[in-house]
């Protein structure tokens, strides 16, 4: 089903092949697993009117036959110079070669160069569009791994007064993910005190401040991820401060309301900042992503994003708001948009939780 709906884009794009790359073992070619199943050294080449094929180093070739046709890069041989004598061999036309040069280093792209004399056209946001829908075991793992992190969430804000450090939550966390077989989809933000106003802040082994502390986590289940942020207080807040977070619940369940079928992704962006606002300045960021392989994919949803909401589309609605200096508020859900329905997925309390 991956690879026919490639070669039906290469077909309309009038692109002779697609190819995809891992060059490091570190570094996962997202999109060549999902075309392929193979997730290790190599590349996958996806001829338009030919059977797609993997080449791989001796070490991976036993894994790789798992997953489709896999050839052997030949020593003394670069790992592209194989592919495209395999390619000629299968007489195979490369005219208009697709790479998705998003992920693509810039010595790779050097060596497909050197040794691919054709034209090249960028495929990465093709890619991420054709995987931004998602099949039914797609939206499976999605769903498994919202309930692995809803219930780690949920452990740890239960435990929170356990915690001395930003940088004990987030330990707790990542053993906690472990202990379940997982990975985590990205470092955890564990923000408190004023250190809540960064949204991107990275958790340090700082004292545990009073006020908001706003914590951003996912895991990784057989290659899929979530993403859920809570904030929750050390104290008792003002009834200013309760006003600020209610506001911000509100712009995400207004947002979340709006979401339809063939609506501008911008729209949803507009009801949140509308619903916060003179708050509304203080929403520096984008309302959501698209979630998947990766943690961040299409559809882009901000205040700029061409993107429309289509159907089979898992993504993220996080409202926030940020005082710098002070404190920030962020509430993040994961959501499956299926046959015209919508359907949350990440289901910790969105109410204020005061650790008091």
């Amino acid at each position: 089903m991956n690879i026919a709906m490639l070669k039906g884009f290469l077909i309309r794009k009038k692109i002779e092949a697609a190819l995809f790359c891992c060059l490091d073992s570190e570094i996962e070619s997202k999109s060549m697993s999902y075309f392929s199943g193979y997730n290790g050294i190599g590349c996958l080449i996806v001829p338009r009117s030919n059977e797609p094929f993997l080449v791989v180093p001796k070490m991976e070739f036993e894994k790789a036959k798992k997953s489709g046709k896999a050839y052997l890069w030949k020593k003394g041989e670069g790992l592209f110079e194989t592919a495209v004598r395999i390619m000629k061999v299968k007489k195979a036309p490369m005219g208009v070669l697709g790479l998705e040069c998003r992920n693509l280093s810039f010595s790779a792209y050097k060596l497909i160069k050197k040794y691919v004399k054709c034209r090249i056209k960028d495929i990465s946001q093709d890619c991420l569009a054709i995987r931004s829908i998602k099949k039914e075991d797609e939206i499976a793992k999605i769903r498994i791994a919202c309930k692995i992190a809803d219930k780690i969430l949920m452990r740890c804000v239960n435990s929170f007064r356990s915690f001395g450090t930003e940088a004990d939550v987030e330990k707790f966390l990542h053993l906690e993910t472990v202990k379940r077989g997982c990975k985590l989809a990205f470092r955890p933000i564990v923000a408190s005190g004023k250190n809540s106003s960064m949204p991107h802040y990275e958790p340090a082994n700082t004292k545990i401040s009073k006020g908001f502390c706003v914590i951003d986590f996912g895991v990784e289940y057989e290659g899929y991820n979530s993403d859920i942020t809570r904030t929750i207080y050390l104290g008792n807040p003002s009834s200013k401060e309760q006003e600020i977070y209610n506001a911000v619940l509100r712009a995400e369940e207004e947002a979340i309301k709006s979401i339809k079928v063939g609506n501008k992704c911008c729209h949803a962006n507009e009801i949140a900042c509308s619903e916060l606002g003179k708050h509304a300045k203080r929403f520096i960021h984008g309302l959501g992503h698209g979630i998947g392989l990766n943690v961040h994919e299409l559809p882009s949803i901000s205040s700029k994003s061409a993107d429309i909401f289509e159907d089979s589309i898992v993504f993220t609605i996080e409202p926030g708001v940020y005082f710098p200096g002070k404190f920030g508020i962020r509430i993040e859900d994961d959501i499956l948009l299926r046959n015209g329905k919508v359907e949350i997925l990440t289901n910790s309390p969105r109410n204020l939780i005061a650790k008091g």
